[in-house]
């Protein structure tokens, strides 16, 4: 072989190494009781770091998924995705990976349980843990969310394409409303009427339980929440929403629709806020309320900087849930072009780009659509508020 040819071949070798070193194995404690047979533990092992490895990549196309349970388990992947990193530090790798427990159930059927911990000024910091299902399939493992194991005891009722999971009682006129809104944002976004399995939890620590999140720091406190996913034209949401005794949220369920046509890179969130607060308000708070509250503070505020309050991110009603500026000035926008131009103007606005500092791309945008630009903005945007 050529040198030249034994150079490349050492470079693409080194290359591998670093790339495996990068890439962040399952550290095994020496206390974790493992299977006996070693060709079982073997697999067990790789495997789970074949799907750890692959995590990152869209959930279809990570080969370590049990393909019979994507939907689920792409709901679970969704929330292992960005485990090991440390934004506070800039650190990718900061937390690391420790297999924690190892349950057998039969000969080819296993519970794996892993956590994400990092040490911090000699204080461990525990990010996440995890409980997976792991199946034997040929002469590896393929993994899987628990959701229907921990639901199996669950009742199901079907309204049309929609299938309800739920323990004891189910509001019907709630799943009525949902199913409107639902078809209301389908036939804007031009989304196909798919299947859809809704699963009622009692709050949002149920959600995670059921679907194998057995703790995650992000979310500390959070009692209100619902976890989504889409797959093979099939959606998912297991809802712990209890806003108003409802165990759906019109706001929530905007973005969930949004985000299964369109690439959540090219989002600009302040747009997508401002839909959200049109179609499906705010908290607590229908879109006329928050409007109403936004008008007072308009008329409390005469000498009010749109622009300014805009590009801060402004709450003009603080607190715990707060009502944002800007999001109600894009719902303004939006309703304006959706009247002018039809919802493929919406979608393009909606499709500017990632909010960027001073907002550049979204006054291009806005621009292009609508004629406001930075210098009018305040002029405008007083417009749309005395005429809404």
């Amino acid at each position: 072989m050529p040198v030249k040819s034994i150079r490349l071949a050492i470079l693409f070798v080194l290359v591998g190494i670093a790339c495996n070193l990068h890439a962040q194995s399952i550290i095994v404690p020496n206390w974790v009781n493992l299977p006996q047979d070693t060709i079982i533990k073997n697999q067990l092992i790789n495997s789970l770091n074949g799907f750890l490895g692959q995590k990152e990549k869209p959930n279809k196309d990570n080969t370590y998924v049990l393909k019979e349970c994507l939907l689920e388990t792409s709901d679970l992947l969704d929330e292992i995705k960005g485990m090991e990193q440390n934004a506070k530090k800039q650190d990718k790798d900061f937390y690391k990976c420790y297999l924690t427990n190892i349950i057998k159930v039969d000969a080819d059927n296993y519970i794996v349980q892993f956590s994400y911990i990092g040490i911090d000024d000699n204080t461990p910091r525990l990010r996440a843990s995890f409980k997976l299902r792991a199946k034997r399939v040929g002469q590896e493992f393929h993994f899987y969310s628990p959701l229907k194991q921990n639901t199996i005891a669950w009742k199901i009722k079907k309204y049309n394409t929609l299938t309800c999971y739920y323990k004891d009682t189910m509001n019907s006129a709630d799943v009525k409303s949902y199913q409107s809104k639902l078809d209301f944002y389908n036939k804007k976004l031009k989304q196909p009427i798919l299947p859809i399995l809704f699963y009622y939890c009692d709050n949002f620590t149920e959600v995670q339980q059921v679907l194998g999140i057995e703790y995650k720091a992000d979310y500390n406190g959070a009692t209100d929440n619902n976890l989504t996913s889409n797959e093979d034209n099939m959606s998912l949401m297991v809802n712990g929403s209890t806003k108003d005794n409802h165990r759906f949220n019109a706001h929530d369920l905007w973005h969930e629709r949004l985000h299964a046509v369109m690439n959540r890179a090219i989002i600009n969130r302040s747009v997508d806020e401002g839909c959200a607060y049109l179609y499906g308000g705010s908290w607590s708070y229908t879109w006329d309320e928050a409007l109403t509250k936004f008008k007072k503070y308009a008329e409390d505020n005469p000498n009010a900087d749109w622009h300014k309050l805009y590009t801060e991110t402004t709450a003009y009603d603080p607190g715990d849930k707060p009502l944002i500026t800007a999001y109600v000035l894009n719902a303004l926008i939006v309703k304006k072009i959706e009247h002018e131009k039809g919802f493929p103007a919406v979608l393009e606005l909606l499709s500017c780009g990632s909010r960027e500092k001073g907002d550049a791309n979204y006054f291009k945008a806005l621009e292009k659509l609508t004629g406001i630009t930075e210098v009018n903005f305040n002029t405008a945007m007083w417009a749309l508020i005395k005429a809404s």
